[in-house]
């Protein structure tokens, strides 16, 4: 086998390792986060985390809180969730470990010393359509 042939190799193992062990977590973030960590031991990103399922935003956003020291910030009826943290391996298994969890995407920020950029990505589950979901599923009585 040639060297380019055992590169390639390598890479589908490692894709597939990839997909296994954080199924939820868009490859390209998983890449861009092994190649940051080579030089920053904790690169600061913008996690987004998106939600099959509404939850209870104050608990989900007590949670966040207490284990990672952060505020989340809600949107698309409190089923996409933002947050500016410094990032590694761990904390993406954190977070994909929740069954709740359709997809976690992000968005790297620098080192530490620029703000959260806020939401960038927008749903793309099929099967359902966000932009009316607080219509829908609002919690607010119309009486």
């Amino acid at each position: 086998m040639s060297c380019t042939e055992e590169l390639v190799k390598r890479y589908l193992e490692f894709d597939e390792r990839m997909k296994t062990c954080l199924p939820k977590v868009d490859t390209h973030l998983i890449l861009d986060i092994l190649h940051r960590l080579s030089e920053d031991k904790s690169p600061m990103y913008t996690l987004e985390i998106f939600l099959n399922r509404k939850p209870d935003v104050e608990e989900l956003r007590n949670k966040i809180s207490t284990d990672l020291a952060v505020m989340p910030a809600f949107f698309d009826g409190g089923t996409h969730v933002v947050i500016a943290h410094r990032i590694d391996l761990k904390m993406l298994e954190y977070f994909s470990s929740d069954e709740n969890v359709y997809r976690i995407r992000g968005t790297y920020t620098g080192h530490g010393l620029g703000a959260s950029i806020g939401p960038v990505f927008e749903r793309d589950d099929p099967e359902e359509t966000w932009a009316d979901y607080d219509r829908t599923h609002s919690q607010i009585s119309t009486t």
